[in-house]
């Protein structure tokens, strides 16, 4: 299950990776290079492209030739009620679905974590608390949001699993730039 997802971002990733080096260049094209930022800028373009490939390209097959996008269950898996999900999980992690309510549960932090490390990271307008939230949730409403105009299973307690997880990554941008600071003072 797993390696059909990373197999899948890999491919979505080689795609892309062209289009990036060819308008990177472009934009650049007059402008001072720092290539550590370069390099960052970079792995954070192959993490998004990973992440959205995963939650924003409607689920699709080849069938005589055709792509077909299958929307078939998507409304019927919708969830607009605040913790259930989560719940539902939370009770299964000890049952006979454990291994998919702990990938789900988990997955939904893990994925996100990296993004609120590489904003701040990457941009210093976003380094602050209220600024970082309103991000920590923008991401995941737009994640879901184009999620039901495609006709994907939406679910809002995958926004709050998300935007926890973006807090997160955002506290270990603080705390690394802390002791990175402490370093430099000795």
């Amino acid at each position: 299950m797993i390696q059909s997802y990373l197999l899948s971002m890999i491919g979505y990733c080689i795609l892309s990776f062209p289009l990036y080096i060819i308008s990177r260049k472009l934009y650049l094209r007059n402008k001072k290079k720092d290539m550590s930022r370069e390099i960052v800028m970079l792995v954070f373009f192959l993490y998004s492209v990973s992440i959205f490939s995963q939650t924003i390209i409607p689920n699709f097959y080849f069938l005589n030739g055709q792509i077909v996008f299958d929307t078939s269950t998507a409304y019927v898996r919708s969830n607009f009620t605040p913790l259930q999900t989560i719940l539902l999980y939370y009770d299964q992690l000890n049952g006979p679905l454990a291994n998919i309510a702990f990938y789900n549960l988990a997955g939904n932090i893990v994925l996100f974590i990296p993004f609120g490390f590489f904003i701040p990271l990457l941009w210093k307008k976003l380094r602050g608390w209220r600024k970082m939230h309103i991000v920590a949730f923008s991401i995941p409403i737009f994640i879901e949001g184009t999620q039901y105009f495609i006709g994907r299973s939406i679910d809002v307690d995958d926004v709050l699993l998300n935007a926890i997880a973006i807090v997160i990554g955002f506290v270990l941008f603080k705390i690394m730039k802390r002791i990175r600071k402490i370093l430099t003072q000795k």
